[in-house]
């Protein structure tokens, strides 16, 4: 792993560290970014949620797109004038061969989608993410097994977007079982949680969580001096920065370590991003597949929840598996460094992928997926089991002023 994620010689902090010149999206694309979408602090928001658009399956789709029973792990971004949507279909939740990622664009807002690509390589694939530097969107994935028992990856690919419906061939990004998690274009750089390690071997997590960062995309450095950020027994990462500069995330402490079992909230200040500081013991609850946003000053989570939690001090995995899900939208209380319940958003037994993106100074895109929602209380192994298989929907939500 040191081979893939070796300090460029020189490399300072974040002062030094991808000193590029602000990149913004193409023409007509709303800036992801919070530090472009000036808020008034001085109000209390209120969530408004839409109405869920289903679109994976859907008519809406291009009749190449053959949707097989799970859709999942999607991601959504703004790109020149189209929305564009990503996602992995397979039989089921669990590890295939027969699974494939389908990227999609719509200039419509998704009431109609264009065929952008298609990747299937004979195993499973898995968290799609889409990242837009300058003129150029790519897609990033990481490579797995197929035994359906067993969590296996192997390397982590991408594809560049050449032109509607015409993408180059998968090249190898990192030659190492790495998991990129969360993806985003932040003042004009690019920022990548990952991590890497043993998973889901019955023992105290020995998994290791990186923070990178790049100039253009394409190469990726370490974020300051440490090679690592956590390691225990943290997987998945969301994080965003604050209006100074500071880091927050949430992990997904799923392998238990010495701050228990459940999930954290990390800080780190603006001048040593990979200094992170996470609460101990960590929260008992479990809020998987995260996702962050920012606006204002406020910074929100979207997540699964456990009905019927939670997850530690124990960390039962089939206990957990056997209970009901749902998905919602939490705060982050800064000063007490915990996660607050807002509002469910839809989602039931296997559910909860989200991807977010900024429509305007007070407005969101959202995607998620979920099993059916006429049976609520099934539990999130049945879901992922079922024929009924999942699908995917987009969301609007507001930030409104009380």
């Amino acid at each position: 792993m040191r081979g893939y994620w070796k300090r460029a010689a020189g490399l300072a902090l974040l002062t030094l560290c991808c000193a590029c010149g602000r990149t913004g999206f193409e023409d007509a694309a709303p800036s992801d970014d919070p530090a472009d979408w000036p808020v008034d602090t001085g109000l209390t928001y209120r969530l408004e949620l839409g109405e869920p658009r289903w679109v994976v399956p859907s008519d809406s789709l291009p009749s190449r797109i053959r949707c097989q029973p799970a859709c999942n792990n999607v991601d959504i971004h703004f790109f020149g004038q189209r929305l564009f949507l990503a996602f992995r279909t397979a039989p089921n939740h669990f590890a295939s061969d027969r699974t494939e990622l389908y990227v999609l664009s719509s200039t419509d807002q998704g009431a109609h989608f264009d065929f952008e690509t298609r990747v299937a390589m004979g195993c499973d694939l898995r968290e799609p993410r889409l990242l837009a530097v300058g003129d150029e969107l790519q897609l990033i994935f990481f490579e797995a097994g197929v035994d359906m028992l067993a969590f296996e990856p192997r390397a982590v690919w991408r594809t560049f977007r050449i032109a509607q419906g015409e993408w180059t061939a998968p090249e190898k990004l990192f030659d190492a079982p790495l998991v990129p998690w969360d993806v985003k274009l932040r003042s004009g750089r690019a920022w990548m949680s990952a991590y890497a390690g043993e998973h889901y071997t019955g023992e105290l997590g020995e998994l290791e969580v990186y923070f990178q960062c790049s100039d253009d995309g394409r190469s990726w450095q370490p974020v300051g001096s440490a090679e690592r950020v956590y390691r225990g027994g943290v997987s998945e990462v969301a994080f965003e920065f604050d209006a100074d500069g500071s880091l927050w995330a949430v992990t997904r402490n799923e392998d238990g370590d010495a701050s228990g079992f459940g999930s954290h909230v990390c800080t780190a200040p603006a001048d040593k991003l990979d200094e992170w500081t996470c609460s101990a013991p960590c929260d008992p609850e479990r809020y998987d597949s995260p996702e962050l946003f920012r606006h204002g000053d406020e910074i929100y989570l979207i997540a699964r929840r456990d009905v019927g939690g939670p997850f530690g001090p124990e960390g039962d995995l089939v206990a957990y598996s056997l209970r009901p899900k749902r998905s919602a939208i939490y705060g982050i209380d800064k000063a007490a460094h915990r996660v607050v319940h807002l509002q469910d958003i839809p989602g039931v037994g296997d559910t909860a992928f989200p991807a977010v993106r900024r429509t305007g100074a007070h407005s969101f895109l959202l995607a998620n997926y979920s099993s059916p929602l006429d049976e609520p209380d099934i539990s999130w192994l049945e879901g992922q089991a079922s024929a009924r298989g999942t699908q995917i929907y987009l969301l609007d939500v507001e930030l409104v002023p009380e």
